[in-house]
């Protein structure tokens, strides 16, 4: 999968780099109309460890080209990227890791062909992929097509729970306490995966639920409290907490940039 070159330095020790090929490769094939031929030269290398970044990085390179030459539908090499990456199994983080290092104007273009992304989620969760269901979580709440976005936060939060991904469980929990000031969406969904909060901003200790969490709950507001409130603070510095977090951040950092422009 990999080329070399090798360099002369100071020390007369070669200097290795290197260069993914697959990616040219099969894209080579794929604009030729050669899927068959590129599958084929796929499978070779699907065993190797990055062998779903290759893939990834084909995505990525085609996905950024067509979003500003917008070629023909006949003539776009996107689709048949897709249709490949669809092939192996790790298809949902492949398209996932794509749309990390993509802006989200561009993810309507790479969406177009794909199945809404509601299914996406919904085949994560059934194959069993709790955080890649998280991922399309935010992509859903980022295009504004999540119908729920409690009842499906409560879905993925509590299969966290069940498999003591602590980590995911305090992204998640962030990202529903980012999405109102006064903590009652986080409040109703730890409600519904049978984990309450107190009344006050109470943490909880380390072998409680919010202790894993790490998160300080806000209290319940009364009509007076929200009128003194700073009312100012929008739903975009809210996600900003949520954009924070090491791997929440690294799924949400093209929205924050898009909410901003």
């Amino acid at each position: 999968m990999w080329s070399f070159t090798v360099a002369c330095v100071k020390s007369h020790l070669p200097a290795f780099r290197t260069h993914l090929f697959l990616p040219d490769t099969l894209r080579h094939y794929l604009t030729q109309g050669r899927a068959l031929e590129a599958l084929q030269l796929s499978r070779q290398y699907e065993k190797l460890t990055y062998f779903s970044h290759a893939l990834e990085v084909l995505l990525h390179q085609v996905l950024d080209d067509e979003v500003d030459s917008s070629p023909k539908p006949e003539e776009a090499i996107l689709p048949r990227v897709l249709s490949l990456c669809s092939s192996f199994k790790d298809y949902l983080d492949i398209v996932l890791q794509c749309t990390r290092k993509t802006e989200v104007r561009q993810w309507r273009t790479l969406f177009d062909y794909l199945p809404p992304v509601q299914e996406l989620f919904e085949e994560s969760l059934q194959r069993g992929s709790v955080k890649t269901a998280g991922g399309y979580l935010i992509i859903l709440h980022t295009l504004d097509e999540l119908e729920s976005v409690l009842e499906q936060s409560v879905r993925v939060l509590s299969r966290a729970m069940h498999e003591e991904d602590w980590e995911l469980c305090k992204e998640l929990a962030r990202f529903l306490a980012a999405l109102d000031e006064s903590g009652s969406t986080l409040r109703e969904a730890m409600e519904l995966v049978n984990a309450p909060v107190a009344s006050n901003n109470f943490q909880g200790d380390d072998n409680s639920i919010l202790g894993r969490l790490e998160l300080l709950v806000p209290a319940p507001r009364t009509i007076s409290s929200f009128s003194n409130s700073n009312g100012d603070k929008s739903a975009e510095s809210s996600l900003g907490s949520l954009h924070e977090t090491p791997s929440l951040n690294s799924m949400t950092e093209q929205t924050d940039v898009a909410q901003k422009g």
